[in-house]
């Protein structure tokens, strides 16, 4: 597992990821997952390839993850799970190293709930939103 930059290659990708994707279809430009953007713009990739487009933006005093991830005809939801456990624990560095206190995500699909709340310990904070407080340390 890897993070490389997004850049304007992966317009074409993410132009498609996005339109086959219900949740974030009609509502975000690809350019707004390149590196640059927000604290940390990246694409996350295994060894098949890419596995999905994270932007991280700092939301008060927590560190609010986006995620595009790919179709699951493209990719496998094992892939998805494996490049989120890898990734979860740098983007933790990322959120202490910016003085933040936990992180929060926005998503309506149950599967990705139940495991960020199973894996991770994320609650629902209502507006759709997902929290969960860094431990000190």
């Amino acid at each position: 597992m890897k993070f490389t930059p997004s850049t304007d290659q992966d317009i074409e990708q993410l132009s498609s990821w996005i339109k086959n994707d219900c949740y974030h279809k009609d509502c975000l430009n690809p350019r707004w997952w390149l590196t640059g953007n927000g604290i940390l713009s990246y694409c996350l990739q295994d060894s098949k390839g890419p596995t999905m487009y994270v932007r991280l933006d700092k939301d008060e005093d927590l560190l609010r993850i986006h995620c595009q991830f790919a179709p699951e005809s493209e990719v496998s939801r094992v892939r998805t799970v494996k490049s989120l456990m890898w990734a979860f624990p740098r983007m933790e560095t990322v959120a202490r190293q910016n003085n933040l206190k936990g992180f929060v995500y926005k998503s309506t699909s149950k599967m990705l709930i139940e495991f960020m709340e199973r894996k991770f310990g994320f609650r629902p904070t209502g507006n759709d939103d997902h929290t969960l407080l860094l431990q000190e340390g």
